[in-house]
């Protein structure tokens, strides 16, 4: 039978070919006991029904034997490497499912009816989530159980360099992890109740025990991280992420500002404004394709027509509904699309004001484009004096801004890499014309710091974080050969992580928010992002089709984490939630009355 099933291809049903389900028999293959060399007999049969990838259903039936003398038990020594004892499904079952739910990011009625169509089981949703959730605890008790292959091919690349952030939603608990910038392995993940130095430093402990301490932690600015990493890895060199730093300043410097001129755009009503005299000139030209259709063709249209007028007003309309929340990707304070629009009114105002000068169109032809209205409702907004001086004093600080931003070469405007920039310094030169760079911007800072007094937060946040915002390059030997590691100067390869993870949350439920997943799911969801570096799995599987085949050595072996997991009492039971709906303690009282 063994040969058989070795000659049957992948995900053919055997009970098709057989009638019915195919008997197989395991049993202990010695005879006799290895303790005191007596006679096995056997002594009990258990049958089972199990479902494998492979072969389909399966009739399992386990001879267990019994020594004469001594009276040891003896179970098959061959059936544990195909189904976990208690289990119906085998390991390959499990690793399947988990490779479409996590890898192929497919739903769990898309995984039934996979399972139904191509390996002709059936399962239920309920078995598909429990196998899910199987499949990442197995995951991650493989991942620290291979802690000795995974130094030594960090020892290999000459150490690591640790990006360390966590992510969070609603009351969902933080997702810590630790990313090794290098390899891109992803080394650790812990649930946590929130950043608070202790959680932190707890965390890092471990990953110093498993790992050791890393050539450099890339970080973003939160208190608690820092702290943590003084206590934990005191020798380790340091990085704020830049992104971070720019990000802080620009909302010192200049958000309550942005904030002031975003309220009084607002109350001007200008955005509703504008999509009135959008929706009138589409009723003007007789709808809204017509009125794109003489956008397109202005060039085509005769100089002064009607035709001519509305074509360029509806495309200034268009333009100012364009840009409303625009930005190339960064988010405020490096976008602010707010200032953009009211220069776009202004730039559009001072052209309407060129376009009636040049009385290139008659004055019946202005007022029946409502050229005057579209022109009146713009007025409103460029004549308000206070809005105007805001826009001027925000523009200001947004110079300076932009300045350092190109200073420190990150999130450049028109870039569009967006957040996806890895913002790398190849050289030390680079590095050295930065620094240099950035020392005469805050000595002219300072000068100006009279002027404008909130000026003084970029220098006070600047020379805060000086000795982690430039780090020299790490020098280590690679089969003896020296070598210099330039760290990224952001902690972008976290937040990249953090976005596939969370877009593969999304997939699995259809829903925007993932609070719920950061809350049930197991910490080690982080660890899929390994099953997709052929570095790791390389090193440490050789091929994926292994994965089943260690998952069950974890189990015959028993192995044990080499650290103490915490479980985290983040929320109230679903069973708990049902007896509380039936919960009246009073109605108790009452019957125990005498």
């Amino acid at each position: 039978m063994s040969r058989l099933l070795s000659d049957i291809r992948t995900g053919y049903d055997l009970s098709s070919v057989l009638g019915s389900l195919p008997l197989l028999h395991f049993s202990f293959t010695h005879t006799t006991c290895s303790t005191c060399s007596g006679k096995l007999v056997v002594v009990r049969i258990k049958k089972r029904k199990v479902y494998t990838i492979d072969y389909g259903p399966l009739e399992i039936k386990e001879h267990q034997k019994q020594c004469n003398n001594c009276g040891c038990w003896y179970e098959s020594e061959h059936l544990p490497l195909m189904v976990k004892k208690g289990s119906n499904y085998s390991y390959d079952c499990m690793v399947e499912i988990g490779s479409l739910r996590f890898k192929q990011k497919k739903q769990i009625s898309e995984i039934g009816r996979i399972f139904h169509e191509k390996y002709k089981l059936s399962i239920s949703a309920t078995q598909i989530r429990r196998l899910a959730y199987n499949f990442l605890h197995y995951l991650g008790k493989f991942h620290y159980l291979h802690i000795g292959n995974i130094n030594n091919y960090l020892k290999r690349q000459g150490g690591y360099i640790m990006y360390v952030d966590s992510t969070c939603e609603g009351r969902a608990p933080h997702l810590l992890t630790c990313i090794d910038g290098n390899s891109g392995f992803v080394l650790y993940s812990q649930k946590l109740i929130s950043e608070n130095q202790s959680d932190l430093e707890s965390a890092f402990k471990k990953v110093s025990q498993l790992y050791g301490a890393p050539l450099c932690c890339v970080h973003d600015m939160g208190r608690g991280i820092n702290s943590a990493l003084d206590e934990v890895f005191p020798l380790a060199v340091r990085v704020i992420c830049h992104f971070h730093l720019l990000r802080d300043i620009g909302k010192d410097l200049f958000g309550e500002v942005y904030q002031k001129v975003k309220s009084s755009l607002s109350k001007k009503k200008i955005y509703s404004g504008i999509r009135y005299q959008t929706k009138a000139m589409e009723k003007l030209s007789g709808c809204a394709k017509t009125a794109q259709e003489l956008f397109f063709g202005i060039n085509d249209c005769k100089e002064g027509s009607g035709e001519l007028l509305q074509g360029i007003l509806y495309g200034y309309l268009l333009e100012l509904k364009s840009c409303e929340n625009n930005g190339d990707g960064y988010g405020f304070p490096f976008d602010r699309p707010k200032l953009v629009y009211y220069n776009s009114l202004k730039r559009i105002h001072v052209e309407m004001e060129t376009i009636e000068k040049l009385q290139v169109f008659e004055h019946d032809v202005l007022v029946k484009c409502r050229f005057y209205k579209i022109k009146e409702t713009l007025s409103c907004i460029l004549s308000d004096k206070k809005l105007y001086s805001k826009v001027k004093d925000l523009e200001r600080h947004v110079e300076y801004f932009d300045k350092l931003r190109d200073i420190m070469r990150i999130a450049l405007p028109g870039d569009k890499k967006g957040l996806n920039d890895p913002e790398r310094i190849t050289s030390q030169e680079e590095l050295y014309d930065v620094e240099s760079k950035l020392k005469n911007y805050i000595s002219a800072l300072k000068k100006q710091k009279h002027k404008l007094p909130r000026v003084q937060t970029v220098i006070k946040q600047l020379e805060k974080y000086w000795d982690k915002i430039f780090v020299r390059g790490i020098e280590v030997t690679v089969q003896g050969q020296a070598k210099t590691i330039i760290p990224q100067r952001t902690n972008n390869t976290s937040e990249q992580f953090y976005r596939r993870l969370k877009q593969l949350l999304r997939r699995l439920h259809g829903n925007s928010k993932v609070n719920k997943d950061l809350l049930y799911l197991p910490e080690e969801i982080a660890l899929i992002e390994n099953l997709s570096n052929q570095k790791y799995i390389s090193n440490l599987l050789k091929n994926e089709s292994q994965l089943a085949y260690e998952f069950a050595k974890l189990d015959i072996d028993g192995m044990i984490l080499p650290f103490e997991k915490l479980e985290l009492d983040l929320g109230v039971s679903i069973k708990i939630k049902k007896i509380l709906k039936k919960f009246k303690p009073l109605e108790c009282l009452e019957k125990l009355k005498p």
